[in-house]
């Protein structure tokens, strides 16, 4: 299993397995009464109730404070952002930040997406927001933004030969007031 580290600043840092996980526990850079997240589930719980982790018999608090005593925090700087812990040059691994939102993988945005698309069939300027909504769920790492992408694109398409034959239509049948028929 693997689980993302719940940052004191709300930022997700991982994932990581049980062997990684205990490393930091080793360095001091985990604590029992922080909160991790399940990779696959996104559930949360506390380090210390996850099996497999192995804190020391110590009280948390004094852990901590020991541990703050021997590495004064920077202000206004995460213990878990890279290059920030002592212990960075030691062969140990940085976390890795995840900055998008716990859960939003933007299914939301590429629903508003589709909804205008089919709206810009009627009304080109929804065309403008479809693609802005495709845009963020892109960015959010929805797997389904290529698939999403290619079919407004074709709904363009499709909307610009629908516009293309309905003008050569009613181009077509004008009538001729140059040259009216001979009744």
């Amino acid at each position: 299993m693997k689980y993302y580290v719940i940052g004191d600043d709300g930022q997700k840092y991982g994932p990581a397995d049980l062997a990684l996980l205990n490393s930091w526990i080793a360095e001091g850079r985990l604590m029992p009464t922080q909160q991790l997240e399940d990779e696959s589930s996104g559930m949360r719980i506390a380090a210390g109730a996850v099996q497999g982790l192995n804190f020391p018999l110590q009280n948390p608090q004094s852990v901590a404070a020991a541990q703050q005593a021997a590495n004064p925090p920077t202000p206004g700087a995460s213990p878990y952002a890279s290059g920030a812990s002592p212990y960075a040059n030691q062969g140990a691994q940085p976390y890795q930040s995840y900055a998008r939102q716990v859960g939003d993988d933007g299914s939301g945005d590429l629903k508003v997406a589709y909804i205008c698309a089919a709206i810009g069939f009627f009304c080109c300027f929804s065309f403008i927001p479809a693609f802005i909504y495709l845009n963020k769920a892109t960015s959010k790492g929805n797997p389904n933004a290529g698939t999403a992408k290619l079919v407004i694109w074709i709904i363009v398409a499709v909307w610009l030969a629908v516009g293309v034959f309905r003008a050569f239509y009613v181009f077509n049948h004008m009538p001729n007031f140059a040259n009216p028929p001979i009744r």
